[in-house]
């Protein structure tokens, strides 16, 4: 039988090889007369124990990437086992013991990202990562991991704003006191900027405090017939007394629609034949917010039957013109009602609003600009009635049986719509 003289390590020796004889009992002066066997080689291994839990290289680890993107690998953390067998010395798999993040980890230690990250969301990610060998026991101490978001590197000019506010009489004031350009680390060989200013207004320059809008109309030929739908308020127009306006000339009126209020344009106003081309013109500053309709302007039965016969307004966004025609035309479907998807709409900015309605086509020029509508929907026209019609700005007119007057108002958004319309 063969024992150790001494515990064993496999750490230390994994195995040992060494030669026997057997003798046997002869007898003989000083056993002289002894029998030897052959020699034989004995190989011995030392079996291994888990006794050694998985230590990671570096005491943390670190990386930063760009926000909006998938990487395949973002970096790698790796661990040792000091085991001196392959089942307890190899690292079979690793794990993020951190909750809730979005970061996946492989059986080799590298980590990438399961969704876009955003720089805005969050700056920084620390994860806790720990491994585990091949006889599942865990690592001694688990590994700090740190991921930084970088936000998207856009070259251009940074910490200016658009707008600026200056009280005449104050002194100088500096435009841009942060600004800076941003290169995103790439070469740059000349570098050219142009600053225009402009008034957030109707019209731009001093230009808006010269020509109202009727001397506008002159000055572009527009026709005789032209209609102002919000003039300034005056002994012989006095509907628009009561809205809010931004204090500006009196010249170049502009009126608040917040959702709360609407005005019934007289009669007399507007006596064009709708069965003839016209156009509607308006300048708007719309902002984003309300899902809900905000009427611009709406011709509606004064009573009973409250039906629209035509109305300009936005939509989620959407500059919508519905037009039911007259009954004369017949009674197949016709175009009615006709969509745009605009960004000027939402960006709460003024834009010059031009709809040209010559049926069955209707174009729309915003500052100058056409565009096509779509969708276009059909309807049939509506039924010949002789119900006088209501034309409101800022919502629909309504009329209830046996009760008061009273208005459908425009659910409008929170930062409000500016107008001048003619």
């Amino acid at each position: 039988m063969i024992r150790s003289k001494e515990k064993l390590d496999c750490e230390l020796q994994k195995d040992y090889t060494f030669t026997i004889q057997a003798y046997d009992c002869g007898k003989g002066p000083d056993g002289a007369n002894a029998k030897k066997s052959h020699k034989a080689t004995v190989h011995i291994q030392v079996n291994d124990v888990n006794e050694y839990a998985p230590v990671f290289k570096e005491k943390s680890y670190k990386a930063t990437v760009i926000e909006g993107k998938r990487y395949d690998s973002i970096l790698r953390v790796e661990a040792v086992d000091a085991d001196c067998s392959p089942q307890f010395s190899q690292i079979c798999s690793y794990e993020i013991v951190t909750p809730d993040v979005p970061f996946a980890i492989d059986k080799d230690g590298y980590i990438k990202n399961t969704e876009k990250l955003n720089y805005g969301k969050e700056h920084q990610y620390k994860l806790t990562v720990t491994a585990y060998d091949c006889g599942k026991k865990r690592a001694a101490e688990d590994v700090l991991v740190k991921i930084s978001i970088k936000p998207t590197c856009k070259p251009g000019w940074q910490g200016w704003s658009k707008r600026m506010e200056y009280e005449p009489g104050t002194g100088s004031l500096a435009l841009f006191p942060n600004i800076h350009l941003e290169t995103c680390d790439e070469p740059v060989t000349s570098v050219q900027a142009t600053i225009e200013l402009e008034t957030n207004h109707i019209g731009k320059g001093c230009d808006r405090d010269t020509y109202s809008e009727k001397s506008l109309h002159r000055l572009c030929g527009a026709s005789s017939g032209t209609a102002e739908l919000l003039p300034p308020p005056s002994n012989t127009a006095n509907w628009t007394a009561g809205l809010p306006t931004d204090n500006g000339h009196d010249s170049d009126q502009v009126f608040e629609f917040n959702g709360t209020q609407a005005v019934k344009v007289p009669d007399s106003v507007v006596t064009v034949n709708m069965k003839e081309p016209f156009v509607i013109s308006v300048w708007m500053r719309h902002g984003p917010g309300s899902r809900e309709k905000e009427t611009i302007l709406c011709n509606s039965d004064k009573t009973d039957m409250n039906r629209h016969h035509y109305s300009l307004y936005v939509h989620n966004c959407q500059l919508v013109f519905l037009f039911r025609q007259d009954p004369s035309e017949g009674q197949s479907y016709k175009p009615a009602e006709f969509h745009w998807k605009l960004n000027q709409v939402c960006d709460k900015e003024w834009h010059h609003y031009v709809l040209n309605v010559e049926l069955p086509t209707v174009t729309l020029y915003v500052d100058g600009v056409s565009f096509d509508p779509f969708p276009v929907t059909e309807d049939y026209p509506l039924h010949p009635s002789r119900i006088e019609s209501q034309l409101v700005v800022g919502a629909c007119w309504q009329e209830y049986t046996e009760n008061e007057n009273d208005t459908e108002k425009a659910t409008e958004a929170p930062a409000g719509c500016w107008c001048s319309s003619s």
